[in-house]
Formats: C-alpha cells, sequence, structure tokens
C-alpha cells in the first residue's frame, strides 16, 4: 500500500514537472542591461596638467537600463525600459566634467528565429545635464527633454541572455539658447532576461 502510494505519488510529481517543462515562456519577463555607447557631438574638452586630454560625447559612454518585456503572440514582443546613461572625464585632482540623462526605450521586437530578433522604437530622454566640478565647475547646461527612433538587432545566447547592436537617432537642445547638439550614437548592449 505504501509503495504504490509513492509510486502514484512519483508519477503525479513527474507529469506536472513534464507539463511545466512544457509551457510556453513567461507572458511578462523583467530585464536588466548594461551597454557601451559611442558617437554624438563633442560637448566638451578637458586639458589636464600633465597635458593629455578627455572629452564628453553626446552620444557616450555607459548605459545601464532595466524594465521588462511583453510577449505578443509567438515572433511579437514589446520591451519597456528605462536607464542611466553618462559619460564623464577621468577623474583629476582638479576637477570632472559629467553629461548624465535617463532614456526612456519602448521597442517592437520581432523573431527571425529562435536566436536573432529584429526591433525598432523610440528613445525619450529627460533630465539631460552637463554638469562640472571643481576648476570645471562654471561648466553647466541643462538640455529639453526630447524623443529620437532606434534601431536594434539582438542575438540570444540563451533564452535569458542576448547581445544587442543598436543606433539611435538623438537631437539635444540646450534649454535658453538655440543651439542643437547631434546625439546620434551606437550601442553594444547586453541583456539579462528574468
Amino acid at each position: 500500500m505504501t509503495i504504490s502510494r509513492c509510486l502514484i505519488g512519483a508519477a503525479l510529481a513527474a507529469s506536472t514537472l513534464a507539463a511545466q517543462a512544457q509551457s510556453p515562456a513567461p507572458a511578462v519577463r523583467p530585464l536588466v542591461g548594461f551597454g557601451l555607447t559611442f558617437g554624438g557631438d563633442t560637448l566638451a574638452n578637458v586639458q589636464y596638467s600633465d597635458g593629455t586630454t578627455d572629452s564628453i560625447k553626446a552620444g557616450g559612454l555607459a548605459h545601464l537600463y532595466a524594465g521588462a518585456e511583453f510577449k505578443v503572440g509567438t515572433e511579437m514582443a514589446i520591451q519597456a525600459t528605462i536607464g542611466y546613461h553618462v559619460d564623464d572625464t577621468r577623474g583629476s585632482s582638479n576637477g570632472s566634467l559629467r553629461f548624465s540623462r535617463y532614456p526612456i526605450d519602448l521597442i517592437a521586437l520581432y523573431s527571425v528565429n529562435d536566436r536573432v530578433r529584429l526591433g525598432a522604437g523610440a528613445q525619450f530622454v529627460s533630465s539631460a545635464k552637463l554638469a562640472g566640478s571643481g576648476v570645471a565647475s562654471a561648466v553647466a547646461a541643462d538640455f529639453q527633454s526630447s524623443t529620437g527612433p532606434l534601431v536594434e538587432a539582438e542575438y540570444l545566447f540563451t533564452p535569458n541572455l542576448g547581445a544587442k547592436l543598436r543606433f539611435v537617432s538623438h537631437t539635444y537642445k540646450p534649454k535658453g539658447t538655440g543651439l542643437t547638439i547631434d546625439g546620434n550614437h551606437v550601442g553594444l548592449m547586453l541583456g539579462y532576461y528574468f
């Protein structure tokens, strides 16, 4: 009697695990990622006391993000993320410069196959700011919020880990001026899906 109950319990557990293994991917998946971006106009140049120089680009450099992906059918997904994008000069004892902003990305992704996805969407950027410290503390600019299109291709190493190559077309306008700054950039991103 006890052995038969154990066998029935084991069979039920095995059938439950098999059903879970065959279930489709979740409809909503959280994600996090990191990327390196390159491009855009030079916002500022810095010359250090040792004669070396550094610069801040409107399209650089490190982009951290988190959000969620929403499955739409078998081949489509919508991805929404919020991030922190920053470029700064290397630290110096007498000052530094930093260009920071908060991008929100909305992307539609199409699965070409199990490994490759193509995407297009838009990036909204808010609170863009160029700020200096130390001897560069006089350098300061706030930028208007702006929106630009983006396209990307993603390769999934596993269902949970992917690398993206993306292009974002963006324009920044410093508040109180008529200037237009090219923020177009390419990025190589690495994302993890939960």
